[in-house]
This record gives structure tokens, C-alpha cells and sequence, in this order.
């Protein structure tokens, strides 16, 4: 038999954790499946410098600790297209950037439960959004996980309420997001820096009173529980390497990619169960919104879908709401 074809898989992201262990499962999937014509390769950046060469400008995408991130990305996105890479992951909210169709799953309030997410994102809709990724793109997508599940508002004060929020500077991760819905209440609104991978960084460096994160990104004292919106990522492949695959290798691609991002999103699950549970000894504070403000926040969010609604292909919010 030929020696198997090298497959590099990047770790471009903090927290590497919850991007290795993806890669991971999916390389175990690939095993499963009898695919021994593959070698996954997965990678922190520093280890795919020593082993191959340095990516001009990914090293600030790989630190978050600088503002060149905006660099970084243009040349992770460039590294998949050239093929120095063939595959990644990224936050739906980068890949936005690209497509805009991928910021509808970013909406608040898009999704009512984790069951509404897999109909979509496992079903036609979440198919047809990674093929057409890949028509106007280098780059296709494969399938999508969660990397960090329900978005929250985070603040080293306490806040009991939405009320609380008025008056607040906010940074959030895109006024898609919640920035619209924040200014709709009295807030004010500020895009986070991508570096700052930590949100509690934001609250440490004064950038904003409060943000929006998820609970494995934060580090401050209080939480409110919004549940709003679910931090997701793309697992991507290079179409240049993506060519050079068999029909039957492609499926089977898909089919690992599709177990590894189910089984991501279960553990992302998990892991906000265990953060609940750890709250106390860590010294954290959870206020579960009340169904009240959750009306309310929910309805001034509908202020984002009418200023985005352009931004998206036709019918596709309504697509993703009929699935609930």
C-alpha cells in the first residue's frame, strides 16, 4: 500500500483545548471508518513552525495578544487556499466575514433549544450554508460545533436584570450579536477586540463594564444567564486539498466531520453543566434571567433582524425559525 497522505490540521485558536479535542474525535472518526489512506496531522501553531515553517502573520491569530489578529486571520484564511494547511476550524463569527449568511446562526434568539440547533445545522439548511462557503470561497465547511455552547453577559458586578444593563458599556462580538439589541435599551455597544480570547481581559482592561462571552471564556465574578446565542465554529477544509479527494473519501470526510462536531457540541453541553455545578468554589455568581426579561430582551432583539435582514439570503431566517 502507498504511504498515506499528510493531512494538517491547525490549531489556530485559544482555548486550544476545545479545538484539539474536536480535531481529535474527528481523527478518530476517520479511523473508524477505515480511511487509512489519511494521516491527521493536528497542530499547535509553535509545533507546525518547528515541523514545517512559519505562516507570515498567523503567529498574532495564534497569541490573541496582539492587535494584528485582524492579520492573522487574512493569512490563516490565505494558508487554507494555498494549501499549507488543509484543514481548521474557526468561530462562525469570523467566517461571517466572508459569507454573510453565516451570521444568521450568530442572531439572538435564533434558535430556541440544542434540538433546534441540530435540525438546522445537521439538516439541509447547515449543508447548504458549508457547500456555498466552498462556491464562494477557497475554503469548505464540514460541519459545526458549538466551542463554548450559549453566549451570557459577563461583569465583575453583580447584574440581577436586564435593567442592570442600561447605561452599561458592552463589548460584544458583533452588533449582530446583541449590540443592536444593547443599544435598544439604553446601553452602549462596543465590538470586543478578537485577541482578547479571555473576555474577562475586556473587564481587566477596561474596555467595557460588562460582555458578552460564554462560561469557558470567562474569568470575571458574575454572570447574567442570557442564553441568547450559541458561540459556534466551522470545521474547514482547503478545496485545494478538498479536490484530491475521491467522491467516497469526500463522504467520508463529511461523515467524520459530522460525528466529531455532534459529539463537541454534547461535551460543550457538559461542560456548562460542570461550570454550574463549580460556580461556588470558584467564586462566580449565575443569575438565570427571569422568563420576563427574557420576553423582553427577546423582543427588542428583533430590532437586529430587521437591520440585518438584508444582509442574508432570502428566507433563510425564516427557514432556520420554521425548524423550532
Amino acid at each position: 500500500m502507498n504511504n498515506p497522505r499528510k493531512v494538517r490540521w491547525l490549531i489556530a485558536h485559544q482555548p486550544q483545548d476545545l479545538f484539539v479535542r474536536t480535531a481529535n474525535a474527528f481523527k478518530e472518526e476517520l479511523v473508524k471508518q477505515g480511511l487509512d489512506s489519511i494521516e491527521l496531522e493536528i497542530l499547535t501553531y509553535p509545533e507546525y513552525c518547528e515541523k514545517y515553517s512559519p505562516i507570515n502573520g498567523l503567529e498574532s491569530m495564534n497569541d490573541y495578544n496582539g492587535e494584528n489578529f485582524g492579520k492573522g486571520f487574512e493569512s490563516f484564511w490565505k494558508a487554507l487556499e494555498d494549501g499549507a494547511i488543509e484543514m481548521s476550524q474557526t468561530q462562525v463569527t469570523r467566517i461571517g466575514d466572508r459569507y454573510s449568511d453565516f451570521d444568521a446562526i450568530d442572531l439572538p434568539f435564533i434558535f430556541e433549544n440544542h434540538d433546534h440547533v441540530s435540525r438546522v445545522l445537521e439538516g439541509e439548511i447547515g449543508q447548504e450554508l458549508c457547500a456555498e462557503l466552498g462556491r464562494r470561497t477557497p475554503v469548505t465547511g464540514l460541519a459545526f460545533t458549538y466551542s463554548g455552547g450559549y453566549r451570557v453577559i459577563g461583569s465583575n458586578d453583580p447584574i440581577n436584570g436586564i435593567e442592570d444593563l442600561q447605561g452599561l458599556k458592552i463589548v460584544v462580538d458583533k452588533p449582530s450579536t446583541l449590540g443592536t439589541t444593547i443599544e435598544s435599551m439604553g446601553g452602549e455597544a462596543v465590538a470586543i477586540p478578537p485577541y482578547l480570547w479571555k473576555k474577562y481581559d475586556v473587564l481587566d482592561s477596561n474596555l467595557g463594564d460588562a460582555v458578552e462571552t460564554t462560561y469557558l471564556r470567562f474569568e470575571g465574578k458574575h454572570i447574567l444567564k442570557t442564553n441568547h446565542s450559541m458561540f459556534m465554529t466551522t470545521i474547514l477544509i482547503s478545496n485545494k486539498f478538498w479536490a484530491t479527494l475521491t467522491a467516497t473519501e469526500q463522504e467520508i470526510f463529511r461523515c467524520a466531520a459530522f460525528e466529531a462536531a455532534r459529539k463537541e457540541r454534547q461535551w460543550s453541553i457538559e461542560d456548562a453543566e460542570k461550570f454550574e455545578a463549580d460556580t461556588k468554589q470558584n467564586g462566580v455568581s449565575i443569575v438565570d434571567i427571569s422568563e420576563e426579561d427574557r420576553k423582553i430582551l427577546k423582543h427588542k432583539s428583533q430590532i437586529a433582524y430587521s437591520k440585518f435582514k438584508y444582509h442574508f439570503s432570502d428566507g433563510l431566517i425564516q427557514r432556520i425559525r420554521t425548524l423550532h
